[in-house]
């Protein structure tokens, strides 16, 4: 999970965020659907690309899988290294083995990237076959999507958001691919408590609008 560069303050503000209350609810939402994707963990080799602070790489560790962090940005990098393995490298040029890899997986960080069809080129390229490539970005066609990419607020001040239809074809191209979202709460919502699991559970009904669009491809 990264995005534009950043420092040593910012990454520490970047990791905070997902201990206040609103980082914490949709942390859960996106783990778990990017866990549902993935799978069984238990003995299997992930990457994470674009591993920022090294959250998630935290938990694949912890439910048994062996899982190696990439990132560019050394501050974030500190972090993670404090959770797992990383290894500091460019997406579009993974320092891994073709097939070396039983699932790939990245969250937030394709829509920050030169090149998202070559990165995913990559990430297939080092999963082996019959393995899992896992692609989680924030939808520019939900609510917040529609609403914050005009006034250029974050997340959406930077970077290139693709249209579900245009993730769905490049998934495509590397194996069966499909699409679900995920987070259909309203940021900071007082009674989220209550009101988070019932907009999740009516979202289904509706999947183009969650703002967390997770592309699998069974390669």
């Amino acid at each position: 999970m990264t995005g534009p560069a950043t420092g040593a303050a910012p990454a520490a503000r970047y990791d905070a965020w997902f201990d206040n209350p609103w980082g914490r609810y949709a942390w859960r939402i996106e783990t778990s659907a990017v866990l549902t994707a993935l799978g069984p963990l238990p003995g299997r080799r992930i990457a994470d690309i674009g591993c920022g602070t090294g959250r998630l790489q935290r938990i694949l560790t912890s439910r048994g899988a062996s899982a190696v962090g990439v990132d560019t940005d050394p501050a974030m990098l500190t972090l993670a290294a404090t959770r797992g393995t990383v290894a500091r490298a460019d997406a579009h040029r993974l320092p891994l083995a073709d097939g070396s890899m039983d699932a790939t997986v990245t969250v937030a960080t394709l829509e920050f990237t030169a090149d998202p069809a070559r990165v995913l080129a990559e990430m297939a390229r080092v999963t082996r076959p019959g393995g899992r490539l896992v692609a989680a970005v924030l939808n520019p066609a939900s609510p917040w999507g529609v609403l914050d990419r005009p006034a250029r607020r974050p997340p959406y001040s930077s970077g290139c958001f693709l249209p579900r239809e245009d993730l769905l074809a490049l998934g495509r191209r590397h194996g069966q691919a499909r699409i679900h979202g995920a987070l259909f709460a309203v940021a900071n919502l007082p009674a989220q408590r209550l009101l988070g699991p019932v907009l999740e559970a009516t979202g289904k009904l509706t999947p183009r609008l969650g703002a967390f669009q997770v592309l699998t491809v069974h390669t």
